[in-house]
């Protein structure tokens, strides 16, 4: 009796004091990241046949297990991946909002602050001052042009850094992956789980994701194989494969994630990320910076070419034409803007005032004898002369001594509507006007001739009122270009054209352009922080519900820390009783 009560206190001791270690454990890890709850798991020893029936021998332990959920880890593991995803991405959007500045500071109000300049050139267009004011606003323009390209460019920079430094974790977390399956490996005969090396493996899971969506296989040894969200093996039992980021071949200022074998490396295609840091790097890259990037530069070359076109329809300070070109058909004279397609690349070509073109090389002038109420609402040229033998402006185009009369007549067909035809000195009919061309009201005058080529018109002549039949308009060379201030008036009528499309297919004013871009990326802006918000609740719930079944409750541990006590001490008091016990029979047998 006293050898079995003695072996059972003592199990009774043993089995009590593994639930003390494993609470006092579960106390001590209950900050730990990753760790899940464990708990001794017990088994009579079994009974101990006798003539009287079974007689129990006690309380074995038999293994340590740890609450956990494989479907809530993996749920949470998902929401993390796409978690992290939209907060990479927010952060990048949020810098990209800044490179865009609403307000005096913006793109578009340095824009319309250009035109604005031509005000005061066409009104004083011998003015040096004034066209040094309109130069200083287009180099305003220009620099913050500069400045935000080159912030697009710093932002790129800046997302491959980010990309190398989580490809780079990938790496560091793959590795340990694998050398923990090698640990839990070496256990898988003892019938036994290592659930510290395990919660260790589920952590480093976890804080995978954050980097890149996986899936996970185990096997029967025990290891995890370790899947990218699109399919592409990363860990294989205690073996890892190494990513790396190199540059896109078609534009090496992106980059892209490869898998490094055999010492090349094979570029990856997007699909392979679907959560983690690494695709929001790659989403804000391909798609809100490379849509923002495109948007810049398209309206830089827009707004720019638009000036740079009608800078080339007029005549400078010094009477030069700006609209001829030479006998190879490259243009003379000197453009307001070079590198126009990239915003970073931008150039100020102009740098004298007196190289604005100002002047329109036509002016118009109604004759003094008309009776009607025609008078002249602008003229401009609307193209560059054509090439050709070309290398004149007078081949083309009234010369000093000769003009161009646009006269009307009653439509023979409609008596109360009007025509009109372009008539030269020697009274002969220029171009295609014979018979004569219908008049609209508030349709632009130009020479457009489809018979010849290029078809379209040479310059556009704009007038108010209403003409009469016999009234003409003479149309002539610009006898004192530093006076004329045709062309520089057409400049400011660039502030009310559709001159900038940002889509390539809808233009619309250079302001509204502007207004545009704003209005997209804040829209992306709020749609990033919109799914940022929803995948942290996801995160935060699920991480709640996980922990709730396999974390560690103070309270529970701490009611188990004094049942467990008490346990004890019955265990002792059995082994006290027990020794009591063997003490008398010793006593007896010494009688």
């Amino acid at each position: 009796m006293g050898s079995g009560i003695f072996s059972i206190g003592s199990s009774a001791m043993t089995a009590t004091q593994a639930m003390l270690d494993t609470t006092a454990h579960n106390i001590s890890n209950v900050n730990t990241p990753g760790y899940s709850r464990q708990q001794v798991e017990l088994s009579t020893e079994g009974g101990l046949y006798t003539g009287a029936g079974f007689y129990g021998r006690g309380v074995k332990v038999t293994t340590v297990t740890r609450s956990t959920n494989e479907f809530l880890v993996k749920e949470v593991n998902v929401n993390t991946a796409q978690n992290s995803s939209d907060q990479t991405r927010l952060d990048k959007l949020k810098q990209l909002e800044g490179v865009l500045p609403t307000g005096e500071t913006g793109l578009g109000y340095s824009a319309s602050q250009v035109l604005n300049a031509f005000v005061d050139v066409a009104n004083a267009p011998q003015d040096v001052s004034a066209r040094q004011v309109a130069l200083s606003k287009a180099q305003d323009w220009v620099s913050r042009m500069n400045t935000a390209g080159k912030q697009l460019q710093d932002l790129q920079s800046g997302v491959v850094s980010d990309m190398q430094s989580t490809v780079a974790q990938v790496n560091s977390l793959t590795k340990k992956i694998a050398d923990v399956n090698q640990a839990i490996a070496k256990y898988q005969g003892s019938g036994h789980t290592p659930n510290d090396l395990l919660d260790q493996r589920d952590q480093l899971v976890k804080q995978l994701n954050q980097q890149v969506q996986v899936t996970t296989v185990p096997a029967e040894d025990g290891t995890l194989s370790v899947f990218m969200g699109g399919g592409q093996l990363l860990v294989l039992s205690n073996s890892a494969q190494t990513l790396a980021v190199v540059r896109d071949p078609a534009d090496p200022s992106l980059g892209r994630v490869a898998l490094a074998t055999n010492g090349s490396n094979r570029i990856l295609d997007g699909t392979q990320m679907t959560g983690g840091a690494l695709e929001g790097l790659l989403q804000f890259q391909d798609s809100d910076l490379a849509q923002t990037k495109q948007q810049l530069n398209t309206f830089c070359a827009n707004f720019a070419d638009a000036l740079n076109g009608q800078q080339a329809l007029g005549i400078d300070l010094d009477g030069n034409l700006q609209t001829t070109f030479d006998a190879s058909g490259n243009p003379v004279g000197t453009p307001l803007f070079t590198n126009t397609k990239d915003a970073a690349a931008l150039t100020l070509a102009m740098t004298s005032p007196k190289g604005l073109a100002a002047a329109s090389p036509l002016s118009a002038t109604p004759a003094t004898t008309n009776s009607g109420t025609a008078a002249v609402s602008s003229l401009a040229m609307a193209r560059a002369l054509p090439t050709g033998t070309a290398t004149d402006a007078a081949t083309s185009m009234p010369t000093s001594t000769t003009a161009l009369n646009v006269v009307f007549a009653t439509d023979p067909s409609d008596p109360s509507k009007l025509v009109y035809s372009f008539v030269d000195a020697n009274g002969n009919a220029y171009k295609d006007t014979s018979p004569p061309r219908s008049w609209t009201p508030g349709t632009a005058i130009n020479d457009a001739d489809p018979a010849s080529t290029p078809t379209g018109a040479l310059f556009n002549l704009s007038i108010t009122g209403v003409p009469k039949a016999g009234d003409t308009i003479q149309i002539s060379r610009t006898a004192y270009p530093a006076a004329n201030n045709g062309n520089a008036m057409a400049m400011l009528g660039l502030r009310d054209q559709a001159i900038v499309s940002l889509d390539g297919t809808t233009k619309t004013t250079v302001t509204d352009a502007y207004s545009q871009m704003i209005g997209n990326l804040g829209v992306i802006v709020q749609g990033g922080q919109t799914a940022a918000d929803i995948s942290k609740t996801l995160v935060t719930s699920s991480e709640q519900t996980l922990s709730s079944t396999s974390g560690v409750n103070l309270d529970e541990e701490a009611a188990k820390l004094i049942q467990y006590q008490q346990s004890y001490q019955a265990a002792a008091k059995v082994l006290q009783i027990a020794q009591s016990l063997f003490a008398t029979l010793l006593q007896t047998a010494q009688q």
